[in-house]
């Protein structure tokens, strides 16, 4: 009964102002392109550069038309595609209560954990938009699960490892929480396939994360060449090469910057998680929470390279189960505390703890959960985009070729009836695919029209590119709505 509530619950929070709560990113728009490319039997609708492993994006191109033939969302495609990821939403909410129950956690603290997950307006910013995070964080708490499975048994250690590496694939930042997860696989009692079991997670997990390895030596792209691409190249632009965000204590960085961004959304869940994770280590069964959250923050606090906002995601059931378990934890202290009481005196106890926990909780809700939360279900932040959008499929010729954001692509492109990679033309991908200067072998002179947004300049600027640095310089706007803009170029 309560998995059924808390699903309904998670399902109406997941869809509720989906298309409003949160401005349309252009990696949103990335993952959706590349989604819909899948399935047309391509990993990318341009050349597939090994930015991240693809079964992120294979699982969403899996759910992505059925939105679309259900009609719903803000008649866009993007639009659309978010609802795919309420599924993922929902399944991180049950996978919460499942893993807070097999710690033994109390239903109501279980319910609570799902509670502060589903609602945190880090939740309704983040944990609802196209990422490949929030599709790898279910596979994550499943391989959690299954390693706490009771029973023990070799087989659920060993799909334990297949979906870590799932998660892993889908999302590669996941891999942080490994140690935490080697840890509740090896943090229980001694059972008599402990040897097998750890072998089998550590083989088949690691088994199914050289698939992605395997796919670039069979592509003969795993080395660096000048003639194509290479994970090789991937991996030294994303951990050398790539722009760094700054150091923590830097205020002026772009690292602070998103840590003072999570804690706006959120600070009551990040402090109470990292309080109660302190708590989780008077519990053998929970210590691998404390570990899950802190090889998290190692990277935000002492890491240098780049920070994306939506690294947050992968903390957000941590700090819940964290809270969970910790008052747990501080429940049997209490019940142990009040066992030589009378009746009497332990449900006197037992009421004053509860009131204490709904005066720590009850801030929370009024200082700034419900403001939060009020704004992110209600409020439209989309209708500077939609407007441009609408714009550019009333006046730009489809004949015309046309510089936009990703987060533009797929609904001016294929669902525009243009269908030409090479007419609508990602902002970032007239620089870093070659065949750009194939089809166009005039450069950006070739280059008719650029759409402008939020970003556009942070991305031009960050990767350095050449072409479409060119083409916005040599061009003027003719149409503006707010952050959006519409330019046409002016050929020498």
């Amino acid at each position: 009964m309560a998995l059924v509530a808390l699903g309904t619950t998670a399902v109406v929070l997941g869809m509720w102002n989906l298309n409003g709560a949160a401005v349309y990113m252009d990696d949103e728009g990335t993952y959706t392109a590349q989604a819909f490319s899948v399935l047309e039997g391509h990993l990318a609708p341009y050349t597939y550069r090994y930015d991240h492993p693809p079964v992120g994006w294979i699982q969403l191109g899996a759910l992505a038309w059925i939105p679309q033939l259900l009609g719903v969302g803000d008649g866009t495609v993007i639009g659309a595609t978010r609802y795919a990821m309420v599924p993922f939403f929902v399944a991180t909410a049950l996978l919460i209560y499942l893993i807070a129950r097999r710690l033994e956690i109390r239903r109501p603290f279980a319910v609570l954990a799902v509670v502060l997950f589903v609602l945190s307006p880090l939740s309704l910013v983040y944990g609802r938009q196209i990422f490949l995070d929030n599709i790898g964080v279910p596979w994550l708490l499943l391989a959690f699960w299954m390693v706490m499975s009771p029973r023990a048994a070799l087989w659920h250690h060993i799909w334990a490892g297949a979906f870590f590496a799932v998660a892993v694939l889908s999302k590669e930042t996941l891999a942080v929480f490994g140690p935490a997860l080697l840890l509740a696989l090896l943090n229980r009692p001694v059972w008599s396939n402990r040897a097998f079991s750890v072998m089998g997670f550590l083989v088949v997990g690691g088994t199914v994360l050289n698939f992605y390895p395997l796919m670039a030596i069979l592509s003969g792209e795993l080395w660096s060449r000048s003639d194509h691409v290479s994970l090789q190249d991937a991996f030294v632009f994303q951990f050398l090469s790539r722009e760094g965000s700054g150091a923590l204590w830097d205020p002026a960085s772009a690292r602070a910057e998103r840590l003072n961004s999570w804690l706006y959304y959120d600070q009551y869940l990040i402090a109470a998680g990292v309080v109660a994770g302190a708590v989780c280590l008077l519990q053998r069964r929970t210590v691998w929470i404390p570990v899950a959250l802190a090889t998290f923050a190692v990277p935000v606090v002492v890491g240098h390279g780049y920070l994306p906002g939506m690294y947050i995601i992968g903390a957000l059931p941590f700090l819940a189960l964290a809270v969970g378990a910790g008052l747990e934890t501080m429940w049997e202290r209490l019940e142990k505390h009040t066992a030589t009481l009378t009746a009497e005196g332990r449900l006197r106890a037992r009421r004053a703890g509860v009131a204490c926990l709904v005066v720590a909780l009850l801030p929370v809700f009024w200082t700034q959960w419900i403001e939060r939360d009020r704004s992110l279900l209600t409020r439209q932040v989309n209708t500077d985009w939609a407007s441009a959008l609408e714009w550019v499929q009333g006046n730009v010729p489809e004949e015309d070729t046309i510089l936009v954001p990703y987060v533009m692509w797929q609904d001016l492109n294929a669902a525009d009836g243009r269908n030409d990679p090479w007419s609508v033309v990602a902002t970032e991908k007239a620089d870093l695919d070659p065949q750009f200067l194939v089809e166009h072998p005039g450069g950006w002179r070739e280059i008719e029209w650029v759409v402008v947004g939020p970003s556009t300049d942070e991305t031009i600027d960050g990767l350095d590119l050449g072409t479409a640095r060119r083409a916005l310089d040599h061009s003027v706007p003719v149409h503006s709505v707010g952050e959006w803009s519409v330019h046409r170029v002016q050929r020498d």
